[in-house]
């Protein structure tokens, strides 16, 4: 089967529960329902099957089915992770279509044609971070991050259409050809948010729901980069030109990345900001997978395209069953959450076990494979092993979690996560207008029990009277 079944039942079902949204639990219902179909379709695509449709082809691969099946599952746990947490009422359709616009990316063979795909499937991962009504803070960030999506799709459209021409005799100037490469190479970098053009994606860490993160910094843009190792395995490499100092650019951004992410979410008091750090982090060695014009980088760089976009987005899934098991989200605050949540914290030693991996585990051979090719020798060893420095940003999390029980996890609810309120609107209740959240002091809710049957009987009697 083609990968068109999958694409129309993203498009129905994502634009259905988008515009049902103020119904949460139908909205959350058929996205649910449309990834449970969208599963089934994803393993039925066909590595050989492709369709031609308005001059475009489509085509299916055993990876882009792998990433779509692995995309379905992660996108139904985070829409169960929202339900029970946050209930954030455009997310759910928004995971459907953004992967639906990640994967109709991947099965575009034409580079040009697919960084628009991918662009346009960012663009509407907007509608979260600044939905509409929302405050001006939130249309801020909005607006930072239409800027950086714009900027990452102008100069990867460029360099696709610049090397789709005859190149004729511009292939005797390596120059002209080497921006080119390293267009591409700073728009994966700005899409993913990777340091140090983190800024957008850190504002859009802070400002748009946990449970979204997973599809506005790891899975569009991994499907953003994708485009972008295929485009330079058939175009730029084939050239075999010199292009030491752009290669050396873009290993640099990745190598340094990698380090300044991590240090990054280990100084991070907000649990949203450390997975996005982690985030830019993880994505320092796609953008280093650039760098290594050899088609030996093919396989580890696609196949840590996969840990990571898993990886992460459990991640971020955790952090939201903290959120919501709490009611906050800062460290500082968390104080004892092991204690009441078992079952989180086991989660996280399982995260970052599998984010992190050991020589022979796949993410550890991956990243290992990776900085091999893109950096020399004394390099390329202390970057394989930087990620090990992770340990100190999970141990920081567990080691709260440790400590005596704090004020907001002994009120919080363990492992029956509760929907904190949104910020805009718990300050409409109680800031604009003055009113607490708390039912009025003088509700029989509120009275004691010993008083209640009391009262109870003498209004009966001056009824009755």
């Amino acid at each position: 089967m083609t990968v068109l079944p999958f694409l129309l039942l993203a498009a129905a079902t994502g634009t259905v529960s988008l515009l049902v949204r103020e119904r949460r639990a139908w909205s959350t219902l058929i996205a649910f329902g449309g990834l449970v179909a969208m599963t089934w379709a994803a393993a039925a695509i066909g590595p050989a099957a492709s369709i031609e449709i308005g001059g475009v082809v489509l085509a299916g691969s055993e990876w882009l089915r792998l990433f779509a099946v692995l995309g379905c599952v992660v996108g139904l746990l985070l829409v169960a992770v929202d339900v029970t947490a946050m209930h954030e009422p455009d997310v759910p359709g928004v995971i459907v279509l953004g992967l639906g616009a990640a994967v109709l990316a991947l099965a575009i063979p034409d580079a040009g044609v697919a960084v628009v795909a991918a662009t346009a499937g960012g663009l509407a991962g907007v509608l979260v971070a600044a939905p509409l009504g929302a405050t001006a803070r939130a249309a801020f960030v909005g607006a930072r991050e239409i800027r950086a999506l714009a900027v990452a799709g102008a100069l990867a459209i460029v360099a696709a259409a610049w090397l789709a021409r005859p190149l004729g005799e511009l292939v005797a100037a390596p120059g002209v050809l080497g921006l080119a490469y390293l267009a591409f190479g700073f728009a994966v970098a700005v899409r993913f948010g990777a340091i140090p053009f983190h800024l957008w994606a850190a504002r859009v860490a802070d400002a748009a729901p946990g449970v979204a993160l997973p599809l506005l910094l790891a899975w569009g843009p991994a499907a953003f980069a994708a485009v972008a190792l295929a485009w330079i395995d058939q175009a730029v490499a084939p050239l075999a030109l010199p292009l030491g100092p752009e290669r050396a650019i873009i290993a640099a951004i990745g190598a340094v990345g990698i380090v300044l992410g991590i240090l990054a979410a280990w100084i991070q008091d907000d649990l949203e900001h450390v997975v996005g750090y982690t985030i830019a982090a993880d994505a320092g060695f796609v953008v280093l997978g650039l760098a290594a014009l050899e088609p030996a980088i093919w396989e580890p760089a696609r196949t840590w395209l996969l840990v990571f976009v898993v990886g992460r987005s459990a991640f971020a899934a955790w952090a939201v069953a903290v959120h919501g098991a709490f009611g906050t989200r800062r460290l500082p605050e968390l104080d004892g959450w092991a204690r009441r949540t078992p079952v989180l914290a086991l989660g996280l030693v399982v995260v970052a076990a599998a984010s992190i991996g050991w020589p022979g585990f796949v993410a550890w051979e991956a990243r290992s494979s990776i900085a091999g090719l893109a950096l020399p020798g004394p390099v390329a060893g202390i970057v394989a092993v930087a990620p090990l420095g992770l340990l100190a940003v999970y141990g920081r999390i567990l080691l709260v979690g440790t400590r005596a029980p704090g004020a907001a996890v002994r009120s919080g609810r363990g492992d029956r996560p509760r929907r904190p309120a949104a910020p805009d609107a718990a300050a409409g209740r109680s800031g604009e207008s003055g009113l607490s959240d708390a039912p009025d002091a003088g509700t029989a809710d509120e009275l004691p029990i010993a008083l209640r049957g009391p009262l109870a009987r003498a209004s009966l009697s001056r009824a009755a009277g």
